[in-house]
């Protein structure tokens, strides 16, 4: 299975087109597998672990996150997968909440977090973002 790791086009042009009509919060499902050795685009940048890229990631885009109104809920190691694919596992959940889909949206268009996610990118191996709304 292709590893998923950056949001497609379309995909952006959908939650574009969800945020023009519904300003709620949203709350983002991360599934995260980490790889066991960082992959930098600059391999000389690959002596660290995926966890140590990835805290690099959570420091870089903080201020971001929080100039955007992200809150993180809950965030976790995961354990085992009792429903779905054996052969896929997941590292680690996080939900993060952002007062809309437009916050998320200018978020990750700004250059501080497009640096940020040189990190994130050389971190993970796989990754599923889940885009979820309280139910009415």
């Amino acid at each position: 299975m292709k590893p998923h790791l950056e949001i497609t086009e379309a995909n952006i042009a959908a939650m574009e087109a969800f945020s023009i009509t519904n300003g709620a919060p949203v709350v983002m499902v991360n599934l995260m597998q980490v790889r066991a050795t960082a992959c930098y685009e600059d391999p000389a940048l690959n002596n660290c672990s995926g966890y140590e890229a990835f805290a690099r990631y959570t420091q870089g885009s903080s201020e971001v996150r929080q100039h955007a109104g992200a809150e993180l809920i809950w965030s976790g190691r995961a354990l085992q997968m009792p429903i779905g694919p054996s052969e896929k596992s997941w590292d680690l959940v996080a939900l993060v909440r952002y007062p809309s889909a437009k916050a998320y949206i200018e978020m990750i268009a700004t250059k501080a977090y497009a640096a940020a996610r040189a990190h994130r990118r050389a971190a993970l191996y796989d990754s599923r973002l889940i885009m979820t709304i309280e139910n009415a």
